[in-house]
C-alpha cells in the first residue's frame, strides 16, 4: 500500500509524459500548442475547451446538513446512551431521561457545528482563481471567463492580476510575482525567459507563471500551459480532495473506551440480573436494579466532561494567541511529537534584514556597528543608500518603507546605522541610473560628488567583481591581484553557505558630472564590499524549539527555500542537523514511501518542497507512530495541513491554508504551538481524571450491589439512590475537574504515545484499587449495620451517606495523578471546593427535606453516625493515596 500511495502521488506530479514546459524556447512551446504571439483562432478554442473541459478546480458535494446531523450518532458512547435513555422512560424515571438526553443533545449539537462549517478548503480554493482574463485571440484583446481559458491561449499580464492558469512566459518587462500562497515563501520572484533545465524545481521555475499568483511588478505576455486539475493548483485541489482528514488519538481511544464500557456493562449487569433472580429476588425488582446499575456504570457524565475541558481548553489556547477551529482538535495538541514546521514567518520572521556587511578584510554583525563604525564601513553603507530605490512615505502609522524587499531591508539597514538619508541623497544628488532588472542583475547610479561623479553599483557578486578591476583597501583604492579576487570569491561561498543572499558593492570615480549612463562600460570598477541579507531567525524561536525539545517534541523543518538557507537557519535555531540530515524534493522523488519510513527519523530539514512532498514526510512519521503537527500558511501547504493530526495555519496566512488547518496562530510564533501542546496535555490530563472518578464510582457501585446480592443480603443501596448519586450530586465535583490547572512538570513528560488508552495500565490499577478499597469499607459498614439490628430503610439512609461522602472525597486524590494530595494544597482549584460543596449540599437535601426523604425512601442521620461516616472516609482516601503512590507515582520513576 505503501508503494501504491507513492506511485500515485508520483503520477500526479509525473512530467515525463507531458511536455517540459520550462526547458523548451518560448517559440517552441507556441508551436508544440499550435498557438502564436497574436493568440489563438476562435475556432481553435472551441476544440481545445472540448478536449480539455473548463479552467475550474475539482468539486465535491457537500454533504447535506441532515446528513452531518445524523452522523454525530455514530459515537459508540452516544448510542450506550440512547440506549440507557430508552430504558429509563420504559421505568418512567423521567428525569433520569432528561439529564441523559441532555448530555447527548450537548455533545451533538457541538459535534454539528463542528463539521459542518469545516473543511471549506476546496471553496477558498477555487476564490484565488482569477474570474476574468485578457487575452488575445485572433490577434485581438478580448477579455473572458477565467473559466474559458485554454492551453494555447496568450495571456495579457499586467501588475495586479492574479493568475488564472499555469502560462510560459513569452515576452517578459521587469516582471516579479507573489507565490507565497503557492510556494509559501514570501519574497517575491522575478520572472525571465530564460530555458532552464530539465530538472529545475518547481520553486525555480522562472520562465513559468502558476494559476493563483499575484502579479507584483511589470509587465508581459505568456501562453497558458496547464489549465484546471493539470495546473499546479489543480493538482493541490486535488491533494485536498482525495486527503482524508484523520481522526485523533483522543476520538480514536474514546471510541474504544465507549466499546469497552458498553460491552463490559452488559456482562455485569447481565450478570448481576442472573445472579439476583437465582438468589430469589423478584424480576422487578432486579430489572429495576439492573437498570440502575447500567445507567450508574455508564459515565453519562464523561461526554459532558469531554466537551466542557475541550470547552474550556480552547478559551485557554485563545488566550495563548491560537485559535482551535475543531474542537476534539484542542486535546490532540497534547500529544504531539513531532512538529513540521515552515520555515518562513514561522522559524524566521518573515522579511528580509541585512545581518553583515564584510568589507576585504573585516566582517561585521550589524547589530555591533549601531554603536560606530570605520570608515571602510561607511563607504559601503553611503553606497547602498545612494543607489536605492527604495522611498521612505508617510502612513497612518508614521512612516514606512515602499519599495522591493531587498531595497527595503538595505534602507531600513541605512536608517538603523544613524545615516541621514535626506542629508545624503541633497548632498549626492542623482544624475543618472540604470534600475535593477533581473536580466542584468545589477544596480547603477550617477551621484554628483566633488564637482564630477560617483558612480555606485550594486547588484550579484558574480557581476559586480568581473567589473572591478582594483580594490579599497586601508582608505585607498588599490590594483586587485588574482590572490585578492580568489579570496573575496571565497568569502562569497563562505557567507553564501550561512544562507545568506550576497550583494557586492563597488564604486567608480568621475571628473565630469555623467548624466547618461546608456552605453556605459562595466569596467575599472574599485570594490567596496559585501551585503548580507537573509530572514532572520525570530528572537523566541531557538527558547521555544528547545522547550518542546525537553517535552520530549521533535522539530523539523519544512520549507520552499534553498537547502543550505534552511540548513543554516536550522543550525542557528538550535536542531542538531547531520551530514544526512537535509534532504531536498526530488531526493524524495527516488524513495518509496517504506524507505522515506525508514530514513524519516534522521532527517532534520526538507528544502525545495512540493505540496505531495509533505504528506508523504507527515504520513512517514504518522506510519512510525508519531502524533504530527504541521504548520503552513500558504495553499502548497492546506493537502498537509489536512493530513496531519494537527494543521497548524499561520494567522498572516492564506485563507486556504486556515480552513484546512485545526488550529490557527494569531501571532506566527513557533512558542504559540508550544504553549497550545501544554494546554493540550492538560486537557488529556483532566479528561484522564474525570474517566477514572467516574469510572471509580461506577465500578463501586456495581461491586456493592452484585456482593449483596451474591451474599443474600438486603440491598446496600436502591436504584433511585445510585441515580440520585451519579447523575446530581456527583456532577458538580466533576464539573469543577474539568477546569483543573496543569500539574507541575506537565512539559517535562514525554508525549503520549499515539495508541496509548484513555485508561492505561496505571489508570485501570487506580480505579480497580479505588474500587477494591471503598468496597473494603462499604462491606465492613454494612455487616456491622446489619449486625446492629437496623431496619433495612436507616442502613440504606447510612449506606447512601457513605457512598456519597466517599465520591465526594475521592475526588481530592483523583485531581492530582503525579503528586499526592498530602504534598499539594487540596483547595488551590476553587470550581472543584464549590462542585463538592455543592455535592454535599445535595445529599444533604436528599437526607433532610420530606420530599426526598419519600422519593429514596431514607431518613436523616445522626451527628454519631456522620462522624463515623467522615473517619471511614478519611481513612479510605489515606488508604488511596497509598495505592496511588504504588501504582501511579512510584511507576514514573
Amino acid at each position: 500500500m505503501q508503494r501504491l500511495f507513492h506511485v500515485k502521488y508520483i503520477q500526479i506530479y509525473n512530467m515525463s509524459s507531458k511536455p517540459i514546459w520550462h526547458h523548451m524556447t518560448a517559440p517552441k512551446v507556441l508551436e508544440q500548442l499550435q498557438s502564436s504571439v497574436d493568440g489563438l483562432e476562435v475556432s481553435q478554442v472551441t476544440t481545445l475547451r472540448e478536449k480539455y473541459g473548463l479552467n475550474a478546480l475539482p468539486t465535491k458535494k457537500i454533504d447535506p446538513w441532515w446528513m452531518v446531523l445524523v452522523r454525530q450518532f455514530a459515537s459508540p458512547l452516544i448510542i450506550v446512551l440512547l440506549v440507557a435513555a430508552g430504558v429509563t422512560i420504559v421505568m418512567n424515571a423521567l428525569v433520569d431521561t432528561g439529564v441523559i438526553l441532555a448530555a447527548v443533545f450537548i455533545n451533538t449539537i457541538i459535534g454539528f457545528f463542528q463539521e459542518y462549517k469545516a473543511s471549506r478548503a476546496l471553496e477558498q480554493l477555487r476564490s484565488l482563481v482569477q474570474p476574468i482574463a485578457l487575452v488575445l485571440r485572433d490577434g485581438q484583446e478580448v477579455e473572458v471567463d477565467a473559466t474559458q481559458l485554454v492551453p494555447g491561449d496568450i495571456l495579457i499580464i499586467k501588475i495586479g492580476d492574479r493568475i488564472s492558469a499555469d502560462a510560459r512566459l513569452v515576452e517578459v518587462v521587469n516582471l516579479v510575482v507573489n507565490e507565497s500562497a503557492l510556494t509559501g515563501e514570501s519574497l517575491p520572484v522575478t520572472k525571465e525567459l530564460n530555458v532552464l533545465p530539465v530538472g529545475t524545481l518547481l520553486a525555480e521555475r522562472s520562465n513559468i507563471l502558476y494559476a493563483g499568483t499575484t502579479i507584483t511588478a511589470g509587465r508581459g505576455l505568456a501562453v497558458v500551459i496547464e489549465t484546471g486539475v493539470n495546473s499546479e493548483l489543480g493538482k493541490i485541489a486535488e491533494l485536498v480532495q482525495n486527503t482524508e482528514e484523520t481522526s485523533t488519538p483522543l476520538q480514536v481511544q474514546l471510541k474504544r473506551l465507549a466499546r469497552w464500557i458498553s460491552v463490559v456493562v452488559c456482562v455485569l449487569v447481565a450478570f448481576v440480573f442472573l445472579l439476583g433472580l437465582l438468589k430469589g429476588f423478584s424480576t422487578f425488582e432486579m430489572f429495576e436494579v439492573s437498570v440502575a446499575l447500567a445507567v450508574a456504570a455508564i459515565p453519562e457524565g464523561l461526554v459532558v466532561a469531554v466537551t466542557v475541558i475541550l470547552a474550556i481548553g480552547m478559551q485557554r489556547i485563545l488566550k495563548r494567541k491560537s485559535l482551535v477551529r475543531r474542537l476534539v482538535a484542542a486535546e490532540t495538541l497534547g500529544s504531539v511529537s513531532v512538529i513540521c514546521s515552515d520555515k518562513t514567518g514561522t522559524i524566521t520572521e518573515g522579511e528580509m534584514r541585512v545581518t553583515d556587511v564584510v568589507s576585504f578584510t573585516e566582517s561585521y554583525l550589524v547589530r555591533d556597528l549601531l554603536d560606530g563604525y570605520p570608515d571602510e564601513i561607511k563607504k559601503i553603507i553611503h553606497n547602498i543608500a545612494l543607489c536605492n530605490d527604495a522611498d521612505l512615505v508617510a502612513c497612518e502609522d508614521g512612516m514606512e518603507l515602499k519599495g522591493s524587499p531587498t531595497e527595503r531591508a538595505l534602507m531600513r539597514a541605512v536608517i538603523d546605522l544613524g545615516i541621514d538619508v535626506d542629508e545624503l541623497t541633497s548632498r549626492h544628488k542623482r544624475t543618472a541610473e540604470i534600475p535593477f532588472d533581473s536580466s542584468h542583475k545589477f544596480m547603477l547610479t550617477a551621484n554628483d560628488w566633488s564637482g564630477g561623479s560617483r558612480l555606485l553599483f550594486k547588484g550579484a557578486p558574480g557581476i559586480i567583481l568581473k567589473a572591478c578591476d582594483r580594490i579599497r583597501l586601508d582608505g585607498k583604492s588599490i590594483k586587485m591581484t588574482d590572490e585578492q579576487r580568489k579570496k573575496l570569491v571565497a568569502q562569497v561561498d563562505l557567507l553564501t553557505q550561512k544562507g545568506l543572499r550576497i550583494i557586492a558593492t563597488a564604486y567608480k570615480q568621475s571628473k565630469t558630472v555623467v548624466t547618461d549612463l546608456s552605453g556605459h562600460e562595466l569596467s575599472g570598477y574599485t570594490f567596496s564590499g559585501f551585503i548580507g541579507l537573509r530572514d532572520p531567525l525570530r528572537k523566541e524561536a531557538r527558547q521555544q524549539i528547545r522547550a518542546a525539545e525537553r517535552a520530549g517534541v521533535k522539530t523539523i523543518i519544512i520549507t520552499g527555500d534553498h537547502p543550505q538557507t534552511a540548513k543554516a537557519i536550522g543550525i542557528e535555531a538550535g536542531l542538531s542537523v547531520e551530514a544526512d540530515g537535509v534532504v531536498i524534493g526530488s531526493q524524495l522523488d527516488e524513495w518509496s514511501d517504506s524507505e522515506l519510513e525508514r530514513r524519516v527519523s534522521k532527517i532534520q530539514i526538507y528544502a525545495r518542497v512540493e505540496p505531495r512532498h509533505k504528506i508523504r514526510i507527515v504520513k512517514a512519521w504518522q506510519a512510525r507512530g508519531e502524533v504530527v503537527a504541521m504548520t503552513g500558511d500558504g495553499v502548497n501547504d492546506a493537502p498537509a495541513l489536512k493530513a496531519a493530526d494537527i494543521g497548524v495555519a499561520l494567522g498572516s496566512g492564506t485563507e486556504v491554508a486556515k480552513q484546512a488547518a485545526d488550529v490557527v496562530l494569531l501571532n506566527n510564533d513557533l512558542g504559540t504551538i508550544t504553549a497550545a501542546i501544554e494546554e493540550g496535555r492538560i486537557m488529556f490530563d483532566n479528561i484522564r481524571k474525570s474517566t477514572v472518578y467516574l469510572l471509580a464510582g461506577s465500578f463501586s457501585e456495581i461491586s456493592l450491589i452484585a456482593g449483596s446480592i451474591a451474599l443474600g443480603l438486603p440491598l446496600p443501596i436502591t436504584a433511585t439512590q445510585i441515580l440520585w448519586i451519579n447523575l446530581f450530586a456527583d456532577s458538580f465535583p466533576g464539573a469543577g475537574l474539568t477546569m483543573e490547572p496543569g500539574e507541575k512538570g506537565v512539559m517535562r513528560r514525554s508525549p503520549r504515545p499515539r495508541k496509548e488508552a484513555v485508561l492505561n495500565s496505571s489508570m485501570i490499577k487506580m480505579i480497580l484499587s479505588a474500587a477494591l478499597i471503598l468496597n473494603i469499607g462499604f462491606f465492613a459498614l454494612y455487616f456491622w449495620l446489619l449486625g446492629q439490628g437496623m431496619e433495612v430503610e436507616q442502613m440504606q439512609s447510612i449506606m447512601f451517606a457513605a457512598v456519597s461522602i466517599d465520591s465526594l472525597l475521592f475526588i481530592f486524590s483523583v485531581r492530582k495523578f503525579h503528586s499526592s494530595i498530602f504534598r499539594s494544597n487540596p483547595f488551590s482549584n476553587p470550581y472543584l471546593v464549590v462542585g463538592v460543596g455543592m455535592g454535599f449540599g445535595l445529599m444533604f437535601l436528599a437526607l433532610l427535606h420530606p420530599f426526598f426523604q419519600y422519593v429514596f425512601h431514607i431518613m436523616p442521620l445522626s451527628l454519631s453516625h456522620w462522624l463515623l461516616l467522615l473517619i471511614i472516609g478519611m481513612v479510605k482516601l489515606i488508604a488511596i493515596e497509598i495505592a496511588k503512590e504504588v501504582f501511579i507515582l512510584r511507576s514514573k520513576h
